[in-house]
């Protein structure tokens, strides 16, 4: 397969900044993977002529929100605020179309950042009681029609059939948004799987519905939280399959009713971010099992055995999410990344409108050094049966 590699990239990155197109193009990559829908987010703009930072406070739809579409749902998109209009992402896909670059649209669904603490029942809430106002819960039958309809509109006035699909699970404990002040707790990876079980009211029906005694879950995860437990089996016991078996469901119903949305409306081809492990949540939710709706699994690079990913496929494209950002200095960045890229399909480099001009020198070189070294991945009849880990 082809290297086919794509700049992240914010609708305002490219209004009233000329340049930007040639930026993109410049560095060998066939075009930008364009934010529609994102969460908040106070993004650093180096190299825009007009500011150097934008402040988008809350989610928003970066496409015209039609009122008669939306009618009688629960959740609905927002409009952007003054940090740019709705318009944005039609002004930078014109823009970069222009310059011959490819654009695919870009979409964030489960991470949402309301202005406000509204309908928290739609939102993740941990064993101790404690709600996640960013994560929506895909178990709310509400929240999975959110996601199908934003994704339909965003195929139908993007003029994009290709998606990028991120977050499309369970968000879980780290908002990787916010001033996040986490860190000090001194949680291990099992504290913040266990905080990221969700007790919010359709997740305790489904848990009781499997089965599962959800007061006693409760305590098993609220006692584990701080033991200092090597693997999160040894605080759940035999409810660990069940809780695995009820999140893989809301996942699957979800990714089901995204992908029927796009497909419908003309998408072609579907990226969606994901991770190998059982227990991912967040951005990458673990989505290696969500075959015959993927056109491509988009990995974190740094998380990757891109050989070892290439064998679980079933045919789908692999991508890898690469950050240029700090604190990785630039002269380690094209040694860092070659030996582990050599497998993948898709190169997705984040983020076009975020980097110096120095680190987009890096990301050229690196997408000369993957396409010059790259190894051709083996054919769908070649590829070993999954395992997830």
């Amino acid at each position: 397969m082809t290297l086919r590699t794509r700049w992240c990239a914010y609708p305002w990155d490219f209004v009233d900044a000329p340049d930007a197109p040639a930026r993109a193009r410049d560095s060998g990559a066939d075009g930008i993977a364009l934010a529609a829908a994102y969460h908040a987010v106070r993004a650093a703009t180096p190299t825009h002529p007009r500011h150097r930072v934008v402040e988008a406070s809350f989610s928003a739809f970066y496409l015209p929100v039609r009122p008669a579409i939306w009618r009688g749902q629960r959740l609905q998109p927002r409009r952007p605020g003054r940090w740019v209009d709705d318009q944005a992402f039609e002004q930078a896909r014109d823009a970069a179309r222009a310059a011959g670059l490819e654009v695919e649209a870009w979409i964030v669904l489960t991470h949402d950042d309301s202005p406000e603490e509204r309908n928290l029942d739609y939102r993740a809430r941990n064993a101790f009681g404690d709600a996640y106002p960013y994560a929506l819960c895909p178990s709310n039958a509400d929240v999975r029609e959110y996601c199908a309809t934003l994704t339909s509109e965003t195929v139908q006035l993007s003029g994009a059939s290709s998606l990028m699909i991120e977050a499309c699970g369970p968000m879980g404990v780290e908002h990787v948004s916010a001033h996040e002040k986490t860190s000090g707790a001194g949680w291990t990876p099992v504290d913040a799987q266990l905080l990221s079980v969700c007790f919010c009211a359709a997740c305790e029906r489904a848990l009781a519905a499997a089965g599962l005694d959800v007061g006693r879950l409760r305590g098993l995860v609220t006692s584990g939280v701080g033991r200092g437990a090597e693997h999160i089996e040894e605080v759940l016991g035999e409810a660990a399959t069940a809780v695995l078996d009820v999140r893989a469901g809301a996942r699957r119903q979800l990714a089901t009713a995204v992908a029927d949305a796009a497909r419908a409306q003309g998408a072609v081809s579907l990226a969606f971010h994901a991770q190998a492990t059982r227990w991912s949540t967040g951005p990458f939710a673990a989505l290696l099992d969500t075959f015959g709706l993927a056109d491509c699994f988009v990995f974190p690079g740094e998380h990757i055995d891109a050989s070892d990913l290439a064998q679980r496929s079933r045919g789908e494209r692999i991508g890898a999410y690469i950050s240029l950002l700090p604190p990785e200095s630039i002269k380690d960045l094209v040694a860092q990344w070659e030996p582990t890229l050599r497998h993948v399909d898709d190169l997705y480099l984040y983020h076009l409108g975020l980097t110096s001009q120095s680190r987009a020198g890096a990301a050229s070189l690196l997408i000369e050094a993957l396409r010059r070294t790259k190894t051709p991945r083996p054919s769908p009849s070649e590829a070993s049966p999954t395992r997830l880990e």
